[in-house]
Order: C-alpha cells, then sequence, then structure tokens
C-alpha cells in the first residue's frame, strides 16, 4: 500500500517510560479482530515482530527472502520476513516485517505488544512523531509553511537517512562534531566511552551500572551525566544550544559504518557516537517529521 488518508493518532506511554506506542488492529488465526500495541522506532530501520506474535496473530504469509539486523553489541542477526496487515488509524497496510527474538515489552497499559514500526515505515508514509501533543500524525509542514524564524530548533535528516539509514544531527564538544542517533525506541541517552575520553568530554560519573536491552540481546554499562553542545540551524548560521543529561556509557561506538561507506565528497563515514532517546526527546517537545524530513521545535507562543 503506498497511499494513505491523513493519520492522527495517540502515542501510547508506557508507566514511568515515554517510548511512544500506538496502537494496531489486526486478525488472529481464528479471523477474529485483535488489537494491540506497536513501539515506534525511529531508530530501528526495519518494522519488527517477535516469533510468538508471528505465530499467533495476524494476516500474514511468510516471503522468501531473509534480512539482517544489528544492534550496538555489534552482533548481526539472520532473520526471515513475514507479510503482516493491520490497521492505523483506520487505515489499512500490509508491510514486511522481520521475525526477531528482541525482548520488549510483553504488554502495556493491558494491551500486548506486538513488535515493532521503524522508520522505513515513517518515511514510506510521510509519518511524524510529534513529541508536541504525542501524536504520530501525517506530515503537514514543507519550506513553504514552516520558517527556521518560527522554530527554537531545526535540523534536516536528509543526510542521516540516505547514508546511515536513521535520523541523526550533531552535537559538539571541544571544537568536534559527532554524529548522534535521534532514537525514539531507546529509553535512555548513549555515549561510547572512548568519545568521553578522546573529546574530553565535560561530565560526572555517576555510581552503579546498568544494563541496555537491544535487539540481541543485552549490554552492561557505566553511567555518567554529560554536558554538550546541541548544533541547530538558525537562518543562514549554526547555533549550539547547550545541554547536560544523564547517558549510559558503552564499551562500543552506536554504529560503525563498513570500511567504504563514503559521504558525497567521498570520505568515509564518521561513526554514529551518540545517542539521544525518548526521554530527553520528550523534554525537548521535538517534532520528527519523516515527510519533510526534518527535526524541530516549534518557538512557544
Amino acid at each position: 500500500m503506498e497511499k494513505v488518508n491523513n493519520i492522527r493518532v495517540e502515542m501510547i506511554r508506557m508507566e514511568g517510560d515515554v517510548a511512544p506506542f500506538v496502537q494496531v488492529d489486526c486478525m488472529d488465526k481464528e479471523a477474529q479482530e485483535y488489537s494491540g500495541l506497536m513501539l515506534v522506532d525511529s531508530g530501528s530501520t526495519t518494522n519488527i515482530l517477535s516469533p510468538e506474535i508471528a505465530e499467533q496473530t495476524g494476516l500474514m504469509c511468510k516471503l522468501d527472502e531473509e534480512d539482517t539486523i544489528s544492534s550496538i553489541s555489534k552482533e548481526v542477526m539472520r532473520v526471515s520476513q513475514v507479510r503482516f496487515s493491520f490497521v492505523l488509524g483506520a487505515q489499512q497496510f500490509s508491510e514486511t516485517f522481520c521475525i526477531s527474538n528482541q525482548q520488549l515489552p510483553i504488554s502495556v497499559k493491558g494491551m500486548k505488544v506486538l513488535g515493532i514500526l521503524g522508520n522505513q515505515f515513517l518515511q514510506k508514509h510521510r509519518l511524524v512523531l510529534d513529541y508536541s501533543d504525542y501524536t504520530l500524525h501525517t506530515s503537514n509542514v514543507s519550506p513553504s509553511n514552516l520558517s527556521i524564524e518560527d522554530c527554537s530548533f531545526f535540523f534536516p535528516m536528509d543526510i542521516g537517512l540516505q547514508f546511515y539509514g536513521l535520523p541523526v544531527l550533531s552535537v559538539k564538544q571541544n571544537g568536534k562534531e559527532l554524529v548522534t542517533l535521534v532514537d525514539t525506541g531507546s529509553t535512555t541517552n548513549m555515549i561510547s566511552r572512548q568519545t568521553l575520553t578522546e573529546n574530553e568530554f565535560k561530565h560526572r560519573c555517576l555510581e552503579g551500572k546498568d544494563v541496555i536491552v537491544n535487539v540481541i540481546g543485552e549490554v552492561e554499562v557505566d553511567e555518567a551525566r554529560v554536558w554538550f553542545n546541541m548544533m541547530s540551524l538558525y537562518k543562514d548560521d549554526v547555533c549550539e544550544l547547550i545541554r547536560h543529561d544523564k547517558f549510559s556509557v558503552l564499551p562500543c561506538n552506536i554504529m560503525t559504518p563498513e570500511i567504504g561507506d563514503c559521504d558525497t565528497n567521498g570520505d568515509q563515514l564518521p561513526p554514529i557516537e551518540v545517542l539521544l532517546g525518548s526521554p530527553f526527546i520528550a523534554r525537548e517537545r521535538w517534532i520528527l517529521d519523516f515527510g519533510a524530513n526534518i527535526i524541530y521545535k516549534r518557538k512557544a507562543a
């Protein structure tokens, strides 16, 4: 399905969490109507279903193709693909999903979690993750009706989506700009230990450790409060917005491109060294528009 009418649905928050879920409707094996939740994850390029959900639900057919998914632990897993039909915002979709053992909440607010909607789905259907009113809706902005001067934050996603397949922006520290993933599916910010030490980021180590659950499994991490400068466009200039927040400190980069993956100048793509998760995005009240391919925040009226 290539075209849908306007969609506007509420994003549901898990208790004590701000990762965005949306309700979808489908059919079970007995052709009975079935409702569940999908995590809307800008940090996932693909749609994902768990094996048991794939078995229990959906008007679904198995495809011959396979795909690979990876994680911050640098492991890669081959997965099978299925075609899965569901209704979102009164619109019917039939999309390709990867079958993965990703650890997701079993249920949120009494509704079973079926899987993940990734950013390829958001791009295909020109959808917007809107943290100003916590809705998922069809894009309704363009350069003609959204001026940079009307925004307190503005950053284009085109380059990140083209080269990384992910929405990225830039943070700066000690004169070096770092590629930063904007990940609505993550409940924590992340930064690599090497980035902290080599760039002499201003930070304060916190006591204790945490465990990050990702596509493949679990990664144990340290925690720190980190100060950074976030880059934003303003007219023809770039301004720096000073921020600080709690980060999980990883033993590796978020993502390291393959050797030979180059930008438009022929230079090797740098690694993604920083990740900003959903709690940070929610506090900033960002709007991730996959129709206009921009991340922005409107100025307060």
